[in-house]
C-alpha cells in the first residue's frame, strides 16, 4: 500500500469492501485481481465556469503498471462501444 495518512488508508479500505459487495451483488466469479475506476467530478470555478476533473481510483489509491491500467480501459472502453454498435 502506498504511504497514507490513517484516514486516506481506512477510505480505500471501505472502497475496497464496496467493490467486494458489488462483485457479489453482481454475480461475479473469482477474486478480482485489478481495478480501475473512473470518475468524473464537476464544479464552477470562482469566474463561474463549468470545470470537469476526471480521475482515476486505484487499489489502495497506489498504481498499476501503466500497460495494465490501460489495457484495462481499452478492453472497457471497446465492450462499450460494442454495446453501444449493437443498439
Amino acid at each position: 500500500m502506498a504511504e497514507r495518512n490513517p484516514t486516506a488508508r481506512a477510505a480505500y479500505e471501505r472502497l475496497e469492501a464496496a467493490l467486494h459487495a458489488v462483485l457479489e451483488v453482481e454475480e461475479f466469479e473469482g477474486l478480482p485481481t485489478e481495478w480501475v475506476i473512473v470518475v468524473a467530478c464537476q464544479r464552477i470555478d470562482d469566474e463561474g465556469r463549468g470545470v470537469t476533473q476526471i480521475g482515476t481510483l486505484l487499489p489502495d489509491g497506489d498504481s498499476l503498471p501503466y500497460h495494465r491500467l490501460m489495457g484495462l480501459l481499452d478492453f472497457a472502453l471497446t465492450r462499450c462501444r460494442a454495446e453501444i454498435s449493437e443498439e
